[in-house]
């Protein structure tokens, strides 16, 4: 019998080649392309069975191929390399027998491929990236935002195989249930950036992504629960996101940039986490922030204050708070709800209202929390004022657009 190889190939140096694209759509479709088809072609014209495509997902694929073949894939590969180059795109490589166990090869095959990635590119595709500048690219339509996510840990939960059977069905598990997902979304509330096994980006008005992601997440937790219930540890488990709005005169390309900025600060400081808004906060926290952005939206659309006491709200949070323990104290709770009152326009006596002062009531404690001796701003507060403003502010506005 002859003996099998691995070969893997990755494609670095995506992201720059999304956002220099016309649209990130486009750059992810031809990065599709080159993830999927260049291994089929490789097979098709080499005689060699489509079934020896192993897994192939967005910037990488693993063929099992007889060794005699190996020669061809280098050749053939080394020519898709320097197709590639030009566009910014890096391609390597790394092939190793089928000896040992799973996990002896696979992590020969990571040693070999992070040698590569660190080794000087031939072509060099930094040169050509800078030798080629893409075109400024239009602004992103107002109100339009982008959510980007990732499988925590997921490397590692590949790299935990035991065969390289197990290995292909997980890969192969996590890409059928993303793109399975996102397929089913209604084209009016989201544009898909590109799916892969480890995650997704998307693109759409900015409530419209928020639901997404938290019936995406949920989905997902049940996904797990019942796929992975004999999978020791928590890698492959949890999903984080991270939410990125424009700021004036962003391109798509910019605010997907931004999100994945947001996204990597987010895998950073807590698993399972979403980035919304200025917050890290967890996805059972995200409920509270919507009943709170409810809240304060009912007191400018019903009662008719004016925006201007949620940027007041807004004020009383320090900068650069982030994280489940980012709160901060604010005195005694009934100066709270005094400044609250008197922010909220006394002059026309709206407190005659029973339903008026419940509500900025529930506001009040929905943001400090409910203790009786101090108050402490909850992080998810920050978050749905956030969210008001923007829900609140008149149309055409900066707020409501970004």
């Amino acid at each position: 019998m002859a003996l099998q190889i691995f070969f893997q190939v990755q494609i670095l140096g995506m992201d720059d080649f999304l956002v220099a694209g016309s649209t990130l759509a486009a750059g992810a479709a031809e990065l599709r392309a080159a993830s999927e088809e260049l291994p089929l072609r490789f097979l098709s014209e080499n005689g060699l069975s489509p079934m020896l495509l192993g897994t192939a997902t967005l910037g990488q694929f693993m063929l099992v191929l007889p060794e005699e073949s190996k020669d061809s894939a280098v050749a053939f590969f080394t020519a898709a390399a320097a197709e590639l180059a030009p566009k910014g795109l890096r391609l390597i490589w790394a092939a190793t027998e089928n000896l040992g166990t799973w996990k002896l090869i696979r992590t020969r095959l990571d040693a070999d491929l992070e040698q590569r990635a660190g080794a000087p590119g031939a072509p060099s595709f930094e040169a050509y990236a800078a030798a080629e500048p893409a075109a400024p690219a239009e602004p992103i339509a107002p109100g339009r935002a982008v959510l980007r996510g990732d499988v925590d840990n997921f490397s590692r939960f590949l790299s935990g195989a035991e065969s390289i059977e197990t290995h292909i069905e997980r890969s192969l598990m996590f890409k059928s249930f993303f793109e399975g997902e996102l397929a089913r979304l209604p084209a009016e509330r989201a544009s898909v950036i590109y799916s892969s096994g480890s995650g997704f980006a998307l693109s759409g008005n900015f409530g419209d992504l928020i639901e997404i992601a938290v019936e995406t997440r949920r989905i997902f937790e049940l996904f797990v629960t019942e796929n992975l219930k004999e999978s020791p540890g928590p890698e492959g488990k949890t999903l984080s996101m991270a939410l990125a709005l424009p700021e004036a005169g962003d391109s798509e390309a910019q605010v997907y940039t931004r999100a994945g900025v947001l996204l990597d600060e987010a895998k950073t400081l807590m698993r399972d986490g979403f980035h919304l808004l200025g917050r890290t906060i967890e996805w059972k926290q995200v409920p509270e922030a919507s009943a709170i952005k409810d809240l304060a939206v009912r007191l400018v659309k019903e009662f008719k204050c004016s925006t201007q006491f949620i940027g007041e709200l807004l004020s009383f949070y320090p900068e650069g708070q982030t994280g489940r323990r980012g709160v901060a104290k604010y005195d005694r709770p009934w100066r709270f709800h005094r400044r609250l009152a008197v922010t909220l326009d006394p002059s026309e006596r709206r407190a005659r209202s029973k339903d008026f002062v419940k509500t900025r009531t529930d506001l009040a404690g929905e943001i400090i929390g409910k203790n009786v001796g101090q108050a402490r701003l909850r992080p998810t507060g920050r978050v749905a004022l956030e969210w008001a403003a923007r829900l609140a502010a008149p149309a055409g506005s900066p707020a409501q657009a970004g």
